[in-house]
């Protein structure tokens, strides 16, 4: 049998190349690493191939010299291929040092890596600026050649932990830079398939001044707020004294008026003096009360006591005020609501703001609406009006000291806006709350919330109040008087 020396020179390279790409038994890969080794496309190197081994056969008529000059030339252009990926691959490895130097030596932060035994294997340049020692320093000393042996001792054991729970951890410590305290930071994360921890220290003074600051000004308010209230409670206590001989005087002095008939606008004067006098003592009281429910000096003083007594007599203590507005009071006590165990003299102030503030904000001739009940345990007092009512955005500040919705100077109704903070305040002390629901146009209901047994929900109070106390004197509610003078209700 003869042998066509054409039919296989133009069957052999593809075969021979496609063997060498694709072995028996190899993958993809090597086939994947030939074509991109090769200088040249697979067609062209095939046809380069197959140009030279027919060259030589027809030349010399050797078969096997032609096949093996072939497959030299075959890994001649294989290693030129390898040549060249391997100068792209230099490149490539230059360029992405390039860029890990230009991160490592312009970042702030410290870098740091640390093998299995917390020994620093790599330093950026950052050492210098950041701890004062150069990167070869800490290779060779590791932490404690930048901080003391106790925080060192720190950083390692974070670095511990981390490797040991496979999760981020990090400390703060105090460290010496130049004689100047410098707080940092020190971060460390594991190395994924390894026992190596990355560790990345930050300076923090600037925050750690800043929280300091921040602490200073946060004592500075509260040591002004106590000053304030301390002021509030004595400039009261110094008001109250001459309001008295104020208001007692002035009063004999209308009496004697008042019976001599030429004396008459002498009389009206006096009035004016006494009136004006109970208006600042009510005041005072106001922010007497204000000053203790700030301070947590306020106790209440509970005992049993009929709710319905209560109700009607701060009704009949308003119904003069309400009257001479023409407004219409509806009163609606439940069957069911008897008896409450509270601070009877702070029920009443709670409820005769509310009413005070429904008919300082109800229109000549409107409505209010009183309704008492009981619901799981607790008294509800509800004061609904169909005043001006309250922007939404206002609501939420009511029962702020001094908060009020109209704060000009040039507002229409008097008062310092301390009654409904008055109300929220002994509502806390019993154990309750103050719910306000306000239509702007429409009108308000506050709604007053009391257990019925204020004893038993006020043990949380008492206990802070007695905290308070191991500090500061008790201070009790005064008691009651012949004839208490119109509260302080919250104003617009």
């Amino acid at each position: 049998m003869s042998f066509d020396w054409r039919q296989w020179s133009s069957r052999f390279p593809s075969k021979f190349l496609t063997g060498w790409r694709n072995p028996p038994g190899g993958s993809a890969e090597v086939g994947a690493q030939f074509e991109a080794a090769s200088p040249f496309s697979p067609a062209t190197s095939g046809l380069l191939v197959a140009l030279i081994f027919a060259s030589y056969y027809a030349l010399t008529g050797d078969f096997w010299t032609a096949t093996l000059l072939a497959a030299g030339i075959v890994g001649a252009i294989m290693i030129a291929g390898l040549i060249k990926t391997h100068r792209a691959t230099l490149v490539e490895l230059e360029a992405s040092r390039d860029v890990h130097n230009l991160v490592a030596d312009n970042a702030a932060d410290l870098v740091t890596r640390h093998d299995a035994h917390g020994s620093i294997t790599y330093a950026s340049p950052a050492a210098n600026a950041l701890l004062g020692v150069s990167p070869a320093h800490l290779l060779r000393r590791g932490l404690t050649a930048a901080m003391s042996v106790g925080n060192a001792a720190r950083c390692q054991e974070v670095i511990s932990q981390c490797r040991e729970l496979g999760a981020p951890s990090s400390v703060e410590v105090e460290i010496s830079v130049g004689g100047a305290a410098r707080w940092i930071e020190f971060r460390c994360k594991p190395i994924p398939g390894g026992e190596s921890v990355v560790a990345v220290t930050r300076d923090i003074t600037a925050r750690r001044w800043h929280a300091i600051a921040m602490r200073q000004a946060r004592e500075e308010a509260e040591s002004a707020s106590r000053a304030k209230s301390a002021f509030i409670a004595t400039i009261s206590h110094e008001l109250r004294t001459p309001l008295n001989a104020i208001i007692g005087f002035s009063e004999m002095l209308h009496r004697e008026l008042s019976a001599d008939a030429g004396a008459a606008r002498h009389a009206d004067y006096s009035r004016i003096i006494r009136e004006s006098g109970e208006h600042l003592m009510s005041l005072v009281k106001d922010l007497l009360d204000v000053s203790k429910i700030e301070a947590g000096r306020l106790t209440i003083c509970t005992e049993p006591f009929h709710a319905p007594d209560m109700i009607a007599s701060s009704v009949d203590t308003l119904r003069p005020a309400i009257a001479a507005k023409e407004i219409t009071l509806d009163v609606s006590v439940a069957s069911d609501l008897d008896e409450m165990v509270a601070d009877q003299r702070a029920c009443k102030q709670m409820l005769l703001n509310l009413l005070s503030n429904a008919c300082k904000f109800t229109p000549q001739g409107g409505r209010i609406e009183l309704d008492a009940m009981v619901d799981e345990g607790n008294v509800m007092l509800s004061v609904r009006d169909n005043g001006i009512g309250i922007a939404p955005d206002h609501v939420a500040r009511l029962g702020e000291p001094f908060y009020q919705v109209d704060s000009s100077h040039s507002r229409q109704l008097d008062g310092a806006g301390l009654g409904l903070a008055i109300v929220r305040g002994l509502a806390d002390l019993h154990g309750g709350r103050l719910e306000i629901e306000s239509t702007l146009g429409e009108g308000s209901c506050f709604r007053l919330v009391l257990p019925l047994d204020s004893e038993v929900h006020g043990t949380a109070a008492d206990e802070v109040t007695s905290a308070r106390e191991k500090t500061s004197a008790q201070i009790e509610l005064p008691a009651p008087e012949a004839a208490p003078a119109l509260p302080i209700a919250l104003v617009a």
